[in-house]
């Protein structure tokens, strides 16, 4: 791992045709899986071709990267699956996630969307992005409209909102994703219009599971005078109030874990000097039960962090004090 300082500048059958929405049961995956595919539904859009839109819940503790697939039938009789992610590469704890393929008019449905593969990952939320949006439906569009606004001293790239769409009975009939927003800068604010597809606009009614798709992960931390230090930062929790303080020459921030016993955070950052010297302190005082290792290019910390919210202050990121 390498790092560096730069600069700013830087259905077993045929689906019906004469249905426009066919209601399919609830699916739901055992613990293998650690999920369950529900609200299942499927159109026919205005180019004739099939849409099977879903939803992901992850009823797992630890973040998830899933993919799941269909299995389809080409003109040919050649079966085959289809596999996608679903709408957000990382599913957090016990949240969900929308899904949608679409299917060529020619090809067959054989059943419907099912898991294929899960894998847990130690991948923090950075609780940096806030969104400011109505769930109901805009304008004849039958758009989602709202804001996203990075409250956070890091750049984030490649952004994307997405969200389950429903009829005014609650059913879901679309699932829907914005087009990818390249760059969000600190203290930038970015507004977004997602609009569902055509064939099913004059049902749309609310929206929900609305989130944001971050396809870049944040390894970059603002120091100040248009530099950026790189970090890497592995822990099964959410972290908000990410920072960098000259001051103090510290990185700090505050940390959740998702497990309610708590659980191991490793951060790695450039190692500057031979004699470089690495405090951490948690909630304010000095924190013994850590493992700090130099190999002349990286410093590595392992940090045990305990049940519920605290605040994780490293000193010497510069070994500039």
């Amino acid at each position: 791992m390498n790092f560096i300082i730069y600069s700013k500048y830087i259905i077993t059958s045929l689906i019906i045709l004469f249905f426009l929405i066919i209601l399919v049961p609830t699916e739901l995956y055992g613990e293998e899986f650690s999920i369950s595919i529900v609200d299942q539904k499927i159109f026919q859009d205005l180019n004739g071709e099939w849409n099977l839109v879903g939803v992901v819940q992850s009823n797992e503790g630890t973040p998830l990267e899933v993919k799941i697939g269909v299995n389809i039938t080409k003109p040919n009789n050649v079966s085959s699956i289809l596999a996608s992610n679903t709408f957000t590469n990382v599913i957090y704890p016990y949240t969900a996630a929308p899904f949608k393929f679409t299917i060529s008019s020619n090809e067959l449905f054989k059943g419907l969307a099912y898991p294929i593969e899960t894998k847990k990952i130690a991948k923090p939320f950075f609780m940096e992005l806030r969104q400011n949006y109505s769930n109901f439906a805009t304008d004849d569009e039958k758009a989602l409209v709202g804001t996203i606004k990075n409250k956070g001293s890091n750049i984030i790239k490649n952004v994307a909102v997405y969200a389950s769409v429903h009829s005014i009975n609650g059913t879901q009939i679309d699932s829907v994703k914005s087009t990818v927003i390249p760059v969000i800068y600190p203290n930038e604010e970015i507004s977004y219009k997602i609009i569902p597809d055509d064939a099913i606009k004059d049902d749309v009614y609310f929206y929900s599971c609305a989130g944001l798709d971050i396809n870049a992960p944040i390894s970059t931390l603002s120091i100040g005078n248009g530099e950026y230090i790189v970090f890497n930062l592995e822990s099964v929790s959410a972290i908000s109030n990410f920072r960098y303080e000259n001051s103090s020459d510290s990185i700090i921030f505050e940390i959740k874990p998702y497990n309610p016993v708590g659980g191991p955070t490793i951060f790695q950052i450039p190692q500057i000097s031979s004699n470089q010297k690495i405090d951490i302190f948690l909630d304010g005082k000095q924190y013994e039960n850590k493992i700090v290792t130099m190999d002349g290019k990286t410093i590595s910390m392992n940090i045990f962090i305990p049940k519920d919210k605290h605040e994780v202050k490293i000193s010497g990121i510069r070994n500039q004090l």
